[in-house]
């Protein structure tokens, strides 16, 4: 693979309406459309899309390492794999960057090749995975509607933002949600941790009668997501705690989650993903792949991660109805909470 050329070219994706976390309020995403060209003329896509709230780089910060960027890979096609990990070694402080460029390079070698990702991997992949929806912060009333209208998409799981300034209403929100679903329909709530460990302690006692299939990184650090495993029933998940496969082996030798939740674009790309899948499934931890509102070429990493685990649980992919616009046709799209990979 030589005489490489490597090009972007910036995007902007505006949501339909603000979806409000306890992070901030998410009202657009800016990424970069990367491309790699061959001698030949073929060209594999890859996209990046920073999300520093989350773990990522900044815009600016990806933008400004692009423009410099100078190409240099050097593949060794007996193992891929690890010379394109070890090209990419650089990129650790730009994870979406890294993944851009990882998923442009495997894209180009899949077309070089005439195969698919899965068959270039050598992986296995489900033909149908299940997805949950996602509820941002809104009041009471907003809640359940929106909850009875994912309900009637077909929805059999739904994660709810969590960390709002006054938890009674939030504990109000959440039991009109169960009220609304029954007892049929999972939920999950995402804090994004906002709590510290005495409040989540409190919170998630409060919260034990709503039967929540886990929370998501509701506090800041593993010292407390440990001592909050030692004191509650409700799973513990870990997301912002988890960014590489070191974040991964800690969590996983300490006993700190239940549950990890992985988004390629915040790991760096689809092979730092599946290694941590791999590692997590080995020591019966489970995985649940998330989107990071990036455009349907980038989520298309994450429904190859998601359909790779081993696991029946709905991944964070339904993110498509979001958008105002989007670069591509969804080649994934979501019908009755699932989507079917062929």
């Amino acid at each position: 693979m030589n005489e490489l050329q490597l090009t972007y070219s910036p995007y902007i994706l505006r949501l339909k309406k603000p979806f409000t976390t306890s992070k901030s309020t998410i009202i657009e995403r800016k990424g970069f459309i990367i491309r790699i060209k061959n001698q030949y003329g073929l060209e594999g896509i890859g996209d990046s899309c920073p999300f520093p709230d989350f773990g990522s780089e900044s815009f600016e910060e990806a933008e400004s390492t692009i423009k410099k960027l100078k190409l240099n890979l050097k593949i060794d096609f007996n193992n891929f794999q690890e010379s394109l990990n070890s090209d990419l070694a650089d990129f650790e402080k730009t994870p979406a960057l890294r993944h851009g460029i990882e998923q442009a390079v495997l894209n180009l070698i899949c077309k070089e090749k005439l195969t698919t990702i899965n068959s270039l991997l050598k992986i296995k992949l489900k033909n149908e995975i299940e997805v949950n929806a996602a509820i941002g912060f809104n009041s009471v009333a907003e809640s359940t509607m929106i909850a009875r209208e994912f309900i009637n998409q077909e929805f059999k799981t739904l994660k709810i933002k969590c960390g709002r300034d006054d938890f009674n209403e939030e504990l109000e929100c959440l039991k009109g949600i169960r009220n609304e679903t029954g007892d049929e329909i999972k939920l999950r709530i995402d804090v994004n941790g906002k709590w510290n460990i005495n409040q989540a302690i409190h919170n998630l006692k409060a919260m034990e009668s709503l039967e929540l299939e886990y929370a998501e990184q509701p506090v800041s650090n593993l010292t407390e997501m440990k001592e909050l495993k030692k004191n509650c029933q409700i799973l513990i998940a870990a997301d912002e705690s988890v960014r590489t496969k070191d974040d991964a082996k800690k969590i996983i030798n300490e006993k700190a989650a239940d549950v990890l939740i992985l988004k390629p674009m915040m790991i760096g790309g689809l092979l730092p993903t599946l290694e941590i899948i791999d590692l997590a499934q080995k020591n019966k931890v489970e995985c649940v792949v998330t989107s990071s509102f990036e455009s349907a070429i980038g989520r298309t990493n994450a429904v190859i991660a998601a359909s790779y685990t081993h696991n029946n649980m709905a991944h964070g992919l339904a993110v498509n109805n979001f958008f105002t616009n989007d670069l591509i046709e969804d080649p994934f799209p979501v019908h009755a909470g699932k989507i079917k990979l062929n």
